[in-house]
């Protein structure tokens, strides 16, 4: 039996989208119950004489969709077609059993009573695969491997040394708090950019360096100025220009969610209150708000970030306020050469602001880089005109709920990565932002509880196709709670003296094997689940010519993994003894199948 509420389709979205200029993607979710789905598909405008030679009908062809995932209720079947005249006209035939319905937008039928009359059943459609509609991130960003840094805790430039009421710069386990200043600047990272490259990063992520009254720079004072603390303009233009020498990118992130207390408009309105001609620049309810933080915002007085009264909440419906910050932005990019943008707090910024900013910036550079800060679904961000990924907390999510939660299976995990691959279109799969951890969390190994274990999951993470992202520190295994412990300072005094050599190494393999085996990135995946090991994950990626074994034992115990590797050589491994073909617990092994 088919449960028909299972069945779902729309001809847009991640269910139907053009993967570039010549193949459609179309993608449809039933039950677990359906065994095989047909397309029927052609040209919406090919008509021929029907068999007794008497009218007109539409003339399509029925092709089997043999590609299918499986989520946690449903399966989500795929198929790549290349409409000849860019347009496409469509019914599923979905079948189980003796059971056969054809899906359609006037809804679903049996098989038998549509070719009664076929002309009275609504199609679906997709119109044209305009190209210009296309979605079409920056290539680029598919090969990137990112590192996040927090500027005020990463290292001291030589600026650092002339700051007064500078702390200490801690050893790594020191916990720290918002307020504390150690320094850290933009020479900092400049004087660090060879340390970056042989690491093998090629994209650095720096959160806010624009002025601003708090260590964390996200309530900004001045968008067209670097924060003193960090440095000049002329530091700014010095650390890009060097990245750009190793051939390392540069995202800054953008703040435009909300302002700082002493940003100038904000100052005007509280001196002016409704008078001012900023007044609609901000979300005010009550002019009669006290002119110093407090407890405005959570009394419903103006609002802002959060319950946050230092952070007034920006109005971007105003097209003044999206022109004064995206020139900002535009700025940026002519004054330091910048190449991609993180925004801040990116879903409660309007959706005009979103588009304008990308024309702007793909004026200025063609292969720009937007990503969203958005911790759920993003669609509605994520259809080419606004965003080209969105930091992966939910893939961040399914590899922690897997390897953390001794219940999970790794059955339950393919069905979680599964619905992650597709929320969104196969192209901005390609560049989402996949990252374990950030200023905004727990660090990694404190979360995982050993070395071993995070480096399991940044395995995981390294093989799901996106743009992975290092924080800082996570490359030694640097510890930290939850925020602002997360914002510790960088244990250069360990790194220079070698103690953290072999972490490292690792790590510098991992990178390594993920720049240059480009099935580690590819979006072409299956898992293959071994009986009695439900902890034991096998994944296999192909790139089309290509194939790997990523096998990591998440369970509590050594595992035999002989019989899957049969013609494979080692490219990577962490716990795994050769001679026995054993894999420890907290074991990694990564092998290239067809030898």
């Amino acid at each position: 039996m088919i449960h028909l509420n299972a069945i779902e389709h729309h001809a847009f979205d991640n269910y139907c989208y053009p993967l570039d200029k010549d193949n459609l993607i179309i993608n449809l979710r039933t039950g677990k119950e359906v065994e095989k789905v047909f397309l029927l598909w052609g040209d919406p405008f090919d008509w021929g004489l029907s068999n007794n030679a008497s009218n007109y009908t539409w003339q399509y062809t029925s092709v089997e969709v043999t590609e299918k995932k499986e989520l946690q209720n449903h399966l989500w079947w795929t198929i790549k077609l290349q409409p000849k005249f860019k347009r496409c006209k469509y019914f599923f035939n979905i079948k189980a059993g003796d059971d056969s319905y054809i899906y359609g937008e006037s809804g679903l039928v049996c098989e038998e009573d549509f070719h009664r009359a076929e002309d009275e059943y609504y199609p679906f459609i997709f119109p044209w695969m305009n190209q210009n509609d296309i979605c079409n991130p920056p290539k680029w960003a598919e090969n990137t491997v990112w590192y996040q840094i927090f500027p005020s805790r990463f290292r001291k430039g030589p600026i650092a040394d002339k700051k007064e009421g500078l702390s200490p710069w801690p050893d790594r386990d020191t916990v720290v708090n918002n307020e504390q200043k150690f320094g850290g600047n933009l020479g900092g990272i400049t004087e660090k950019m060879s340390y970056l490259a042989d690491l093998g990063i090629t994209g650095i992520y720096l959160n806010p360096v624009n002025c601003s009254t708090t260590q964390h720079k996200y309530d900004t004072t001045d968008y067209f100025d670097i924060d003193p603390d960090f440095g000049t303009k002329e530091d700014m233009k010095k650390l890009v220009a060097e990245a750009h020498k190793y051939g390392i990118r540069i995202m800054l992130d953008g703040v435009f969610n909300h302002s700082g207390w002493e940003f100038f408009a904000w100052q005007d309105v509280l001196k002016n209150r409704q008078n001012s001609k900023y007044a609609d620049w901000y979300m005010v309810n009550d002019w009669n708000f006290p002119g110093k933080p407090g407890h405005n915002a959570d009394e419903g007085k103006f609002f802002a970030f959060a319950y946050c009264d230092y952070m007034p909440k920006f109005n971007t419906n105003n097209p003044e306020v999206r022109k004064y910050l995206i020139d900002a932005c535009e700025f940026w990019v002519k004054e330091y050469d910048i190449d991609a943008l993180r925004l801040d707090v990116a879903n409660e910024v309007c959706h005009d602001f979103c588009r304008e900013l990308q024309t702007r910036m793909r004026g200025l550079k063609n292969d720009f880089y937007i990503i969203g800060e958005i911790w759920h679904n993003s669609i509605p961000w994520l259809r080419g005109n606004e965003f080209d990924a969105i930091m992966n907390y939910p893939l961040q999510n399914a590899i922690y709920n897997f390897a953390l939660d001794k219940r999970r299976t790794s059955h339950s995990f393919e069905q979680d990565v599964n619905r992650c691959l597709t929320d969104y279109f196969q192209q901005t799969q390609k560049v989402m932002f996949n990252l374990m951890d950030s200023h905004d969390t727990m660090r990694l190994v404190t979360k995982a509880g050993s070395r071993n274990k995070a480096l399991q999951m940044l395995a995981v993470m390294f093989a799901m196709p996106g743009s992975p992202c290092i924080y800082y520190g996570t490359e030694v295994f640097l510890e930290g709670g939850k925020d602002p412990d997360c914002r510790r300072c960088m244990p250069w005094k360990d790194i220079e003296s070698g103690k953290c050599d072999e972490e490292m190494d690792i790590i510098k393999q991992l990178i390594y094997l993920r720049k240059t085996n480009t099935a580690m990135s590819s979006y072409e995946m299956s898992f293959e689940h071994v009986e009695g090991k439900d902890r034991l994950l096998c994944l296999k990626k192909n790139d089309g010519e290509n194939n790997i074994l990523i096998i990591v034992n998440f369970s509590d115990k050594q595992e035999e993994v002989s019989n899957l590797l049969d013609g494979t050589k080692v490219l990577f491994k962490n716990g795994f003894n050769a001679q026995t073909r054993t894999l420890d617990s907290d074991g990694i092994l990564i092998a290239q199948s067809g030898f």
